[in-house]
């Protein structure tokens, strides 16, 4: 769940009109200014910790009320957090997504989709190609191909229907 920045900010300090203004704006480029500009893989933790430490010392940092202030104070968090980064570490790589259902579903669906468009396109088209061309020169060479191309559907079918059967069970 996204907390926003003006909820953490509060916090630690009660935010002004125009701080308010200018954290709602935050909100929307803080990923750019400090963990995405940095380069490399952070954790979901590490960016919460992020949030939390950026309001916490922007909090801290704020001498006056006005929006240029809140800017300053701004530009001191961005550069004390390139320094160190607060004492996090990048990742080797990304952390793997969470399965979502959305995610699920639609390989779900890729792999009928697949399998129609093998049976429809690709093993027609090689069937009427074949029977065509066996049909033609009469050569028994055709009907081995035209048999393989059927072979071929019948069993790529078949293995689909029983590796979805069994996911279902």
């Amino acid at each position: 769940m996204k907390v926003s920045l003006l909820v953490e900010f509060k916090k630690y300090r009660e935010p002004s009109l125009p701080g308010e203004a200018f954290l709602s704006e935050l909100d929307n480029q803080i990923a750019q200014d400090l963990w995405k500009s940095s380069g490399g893989h952070w954790s979901t933790d590490s960016i919460d910790k992020f949030k939390k430490m950026g309001m916490q010392k922007l909090a801290s940092g704020l001498k006056g009320d006005s929006h240029e202030e809140y800017q300053r104070a701004w530009i001191e968090v961005v550069r004390d957090f390139h320094k160190n980064q607060w004492g996090e570490l990048r990742l080797i790589k990304k952390e793997p997504k969470p399965e979502t259902e959305e995610r699920r579903i639609f390989w779900e669906l890729f792999s009928y989709i697949f399998a129609l468009i093998q049976a429809t396109l690709i093993t027609k088209t090689a069937v009427f190609y074949f029977g065509i061309k066996s049909a033609e020169e009469g050569s028994d060479e055709g009907k081995v191909y035209v048999f393989l191309a059927i072979a071929f559907s019948f069993i790529s079918l078949t293995l689909f229907a029983l590796r979805k059967s069994r996911k279902s069970k």
